[in-house]
Formats: structure tokens, sequence, C-alpha cells
């Protein structure tokens, strides 16, 4: 993996604020609503102890602080084991305390190509590995990510924790803070069970570039491993699999290889090789995400397929827009023999062809030749809202700011059809730019169940720029845009809040359900009430998400507990 060097936050800050008297260093618990700039104003309130309350079965995430007033030598954080009311040690594997790095963004939320005047900062997003170390300026700060993922099995209660910081060559802590948390007597299911659909797609190409290995090979296979166990803790529902070279044209760093070689035999007909396609679907599925194989597409951005011609042992590109003969001449080929191969492996029940951002014209050739050829073929979109395709498609993902009727909504779900929504460079907030507000993340799952979809989508997950350690920016987009998760599998604020809303998303359908079947009519009320704002969106510089996004969690914990 290529080396790095964390950058420093070069823009000018008001550091007048800090306090030089009291001790060198302190360790604070903080909320994790907000970026704390390396060297901005500390907050000037401390605490060293807080609550947390779980479900069995959640994931956490819990940050604290250092406040450094002079410099220090390298530094490691650590969490220790949880304590029962017993004083009994209670394991929690997965539980870890880590450094959170600092990464170059901006502040530009759009989809315009950058300008190199662009005021450029450091903002605290990337979560590091557990057990690395870090050197901390004078005058500076560093926030410590704390995950706990909290056991299925345990029993209700209190569980304590310390949170310590100590010199890479001391034995003994500097600085130690308590976590407390109170787990109530209720289950979520496990990720894979979650009724809440995400549907992140993903760039394994980029992997393979990045560490400079083979795409496909066994190491490439075992680099892309700590990525779909990421997906998965979120209950990821999705395959992203390329039947042809690049449908994304200048939009992805990385060229999307395809995962399907087509081939133009000398007689004129086409033949298809899965081997690609069959070890990337069977991969994702052996870590837990197989309910849908989505296939793109058959509306590249640019309407040119490319093939390898045997005759003349040449890739070559067809030209052919979607209303042309050569469109469903090759279409008609691919289409049969993709339902022949899905339908020997098992797998065509769970195939979606899938397109994006295409407009009404392109698709209605597109529904014309599937219905032609293969009528029981899914297909999906992720575009703007068209009437006529309200029926048709199974997944249907509008963008924000786009809306089902409420009829539509029904009649799709009395259906089974997938409803979701995604956000992209054209939403400014709530949204998943790395200087969006941390509870931007949350609010956006919750916000999706209330309003009625099924669940969000969006369109990259790990589609990395050349320098993704160190800068979160890309030529086209509004920092952050093009991935959630940085090298070696580590996460990121943006993710972790994701998943944050994902749970809460899945809490309160539990509690509705419960609810509903024991005829609660006002926990019922109760539930809805506190569902408003976000059918509303009514989040402002005065309420912004993490007001809404704390307020929701504190009454769904009210819920919870009766």
């Amino acid at each position: 993996m290529p080396s790095y060097t964390e950058p420093v936050d070069t823009a000018k800050v008001d550091v007048s604020g800090w306090q030089l008297s009291g001790k060198p260093l302190t360790l604070t618990w903080v909320s994790k609503d907000f970026h704390y700039r390396q060297f901005a104003t500390p907050p000037t309130c401390m605490s060293a102890d807080t609550t947390v309350t779980a479900w069995r079965g959640e994931r956490l995430g819990v940050e604290a602080l250092i406040v450094c007033r002079e410099e220090t030598g390298p530094m490691r954080v650590s969490l220790s084991d949880f304590i029962d009311a017993r004083g009994r040690k209670v394991a929690m594997p997965g539980s870890s305390a880590m450094f959170m790095r600092y990464v170059l963004a901006d502040d530009v939320r759009d989809c315009s190509y950058q300008s190199k005047e662009t005021p450029v900062f450091t903002l605290p997003d990337m979560i590091d590995l557990p057990g690395t170390s870090v050197a901390i300026p004078a005058k500076s700060v560093r926030p410590i990510w704390c995950t706990v993922e909290v056991p299925r099995s345990l029993a209700p209660g209190r569980y304590v924790a310390t949170l310590s910081l100590e010199s890479e060559k001391g034995d003994r802590p500097v600085e130690k803070i308590k976590l407390n948390i109170d787990v109530l007597d209720r289950t979520l299911p496990k990720p894979k069970d979650y009724a809440f659909y995400l549907d992140l797609w993903q760039q394994p190409y980029a992997i393979s570039r990045y560490y400079g290995v083979k795409p496909w090979s066994d190491r490439h296979i075992e680099l892309l491993k700590p990525y779909a166990e990421y997906m998965a803790r979120g209950g990821q529902k999705t395959v992203t699999t390329v039947l042809f070279y690049e449908p994304w044209g200048e939009q992805s760093n990385d060229k999307f290889e395809p995962m399907v070689e087509t081939l133009r035999n000398p007689d004129g007909s086409w033949s298809f090789d899965y081997t690609i396609f069959d070890k990337y679907v069977e991969f994702m599925a052996d870590n837990g995400i197989d309910r849908h194989i989505e296939c793109f597409t058959m509306i590249p951005w640019e309407m040119k397929f490319r093939y390898f011609d045997k005759a003349s042992s040449e890739y070559r590109f067809l030209d052919a827009p979607s209303s042309s003969s050569q469109y469903k001449e090759l279409w008609m080929a691919t289409l049969k023999s993709l339902e022949k191969h899905l339908k020997a492996k098992g797998w065509f029940e769970k195939s979606i062809i899938f397109m994006d951002e295409r407009g009404a014209d392109q698709m209605r050739d597109a529904v014309a030749v599937l219905r032609e050829v293969t009528p029981d073929f899914k297909m999906g979109l992720a575009g703007e809202y068209h009437e006529e395709l309200v029926d048709e498609l199974y997944n249907y993902t509008l963008g924000n700011r786009c809306f089902f009727s409420a009829s539509e909504l029904e009649r799709r779900r009395q259906k089974g059809l997938v409803t979701l929504m995604y956000t992209c460079c054209t939403t400014p907030e709530p949204s998943q730019f790395t200087s969006n507000s941390p509870a931007d993340g949350a609010y956006i799952p919750v916000y999706c169940t209330a309003t009625g979809f099924d669940g969000y989508l969006h369109w990259s997950f790990q589609n990395w720029n050349n320098n993704p350690m160190v800068d979160t920016r890309f030529f086209k987009f509004g920092s952050g845009d093009t991935f959630f998760i940085y090298p070696d599998g580590r996460s990121s604020v943006r993710y972790e809040r994701l998943v944050e809303g994902i749970q809460l998303s899945e809490k309160i359908r539990l509690l509705r359900q419960e609810m509903t079947a024991a005829d609660d009519i006002r926990g019922l009320l109760r539930l809805e009430e506190a569902l408003i704002p976000l059918r509303s969106g009514a989040f402002s510089a005065w309420c912004p998400t993490s007001t809404v996004v704390n307020e929701l969690t504190e009454r769904v914990a009210a819920l919870s507990r009766e």
C-alpha cells in the first residue's frame, strides 16, 4: 500500500481561545455531531463520564476528544473490557477505540468541476485502525472514535468501560474517562435480516489498482473482504455487477472492466464468459450479501458497448443508440444468454437489470427489448420520476427531492417492489459529503423510513481517488461523494453514522409492529409524533439534522423502555 503522511490543517484558525493554564493534556467525551478542527478553539466543557443507551445487537459510536496544550510524543488509546453490575468482565467482541485522522476536504457540494482556487481544509473523517499511535501538536485537538458492538446474548443492565490514553512508551494511562452503556431488554435482528434496504454500489477495481494486484486474483479477493464485511454490517442487500465496459464514463476514477466478457464470433454471433461475474457474486454471498444482483447496464452513459472481436483478436466498440437495430440485436443475445446462465446458477429471481439516471425515452426502448426477449427479468432505475415506470420497475430509486404519491408507494409495497431514495452530488444537504454535518448520515435512513421508502442507495462505497488516505476530493464532485470507506478497511464517521440511522430505522419498525399487534394506540401516536419533523424535512440552521436525530433517538429510547 502506498505510504502517506496525514495532512496538517493550514487554514487560518483563531487560537486565541486556548487556555494555557491547567493540565498539558485533557481527555473528554464530546458530541459526535461536530467536526473538531485540528487547531480550532476546543470545547470548554469537559466530561469524564458519559452514558449511552443501546439495544442488544446494536453497533454504537461514541466520540471523545484529546485537548492538547503542549506537544506530545506518540500516544495510544484503548477501551477496556466492560464490567457488569456484579463486577464481572463481559466480552463485547468488535468493540475498540481508534484515533480519527484528518483528511483534505472542501465545502463544495455539487456536481461541478472543481476550481483550483477552492479553499481546502482538513476534517476528521477517517477512523483509523485499532492500535495505531498519533503524536499530537501543541494547541491542537485529536478526536477518538469508540465503537461498541453489543452482543445479542447480553443480559439487560448497565455496563462500564474505561477509555484510556497513554504514551506509546509508557505503561500507565495518562488520562482515563468512563463509558457507561445501559443495555435495554430489546434486540435488533442480525444486519442480514434488517428490513431496511441498503444499496451501496461497489467499485472493486479501485482496490486492485490501489494495491497494485491483478484484478480477480486470489490476493484481490482477499483485499476485498473487509469492505464486504463493512457493507454486510450495515445490512447491504445488493451486489454490483458490470456487464459492459465502463457504464459511467468519467464519473469513475477507475474504469469498470466488465465482469462478463462479450465476444463476437467470426460468424457474427455473440458469446459470453461469466467467470468473473460468478466469482464476485459468490464472494459477496460468502460474506452475507446476496439479496439481489444488480446488473449494469442496458443504457450506459455513453451508448457504446465494448466486445472482443474473435476474428481480429481486438477489442472493439459497438456504437448503438437504444432505438437502433444494432442495440436490439446485441441485447437480445445478451439477455437470452444472461437469463440462461442465471437460471442455471439459481440466481435469476434475485437479478435486476439496472439503469442509472437515464431518460424516459431510453428507458422505454430498454423496457421494450427486455419485455420482448426476457419478460420475467426484473428491471431497476435510479433516477427521476417517470409516471409510466412506476408499476414497471421492480426497483425504482428516486433522487432526493423526488417523491411518489402515497397511493403509488402503497401500490408498489403491495406488489413487493423495492422503492428507495438516493443522494448524490445534486443533494447539498442532508448528504454524504465530508463537509456535511456528521448527523446527516444518521438522518438520511430515518428520513427514508419516515417518508415511506424501503431504504437508501448511494452510488459509491469505495470509488477511490488517487490518494484516498489523504484526500477526499474528486475533480468533478464534492469531497467524500465518491467513497465512504478508506484503504485497509478504515471506516469513516459518515459510514458509522449511516449504520446508526439504519439501526434507528429498524427500532422504529420493530416498535411499530409490536404496538400494532398490541393495539397500543397511545404508543403508536407517540411514535408517529416523533417522526413528524422527518416527514416535513424541517431541518434548518436553528433545527439542524443533529437536533432532529437526537430528539428522535431519545423518544425511541423512551418507548423502548416501556
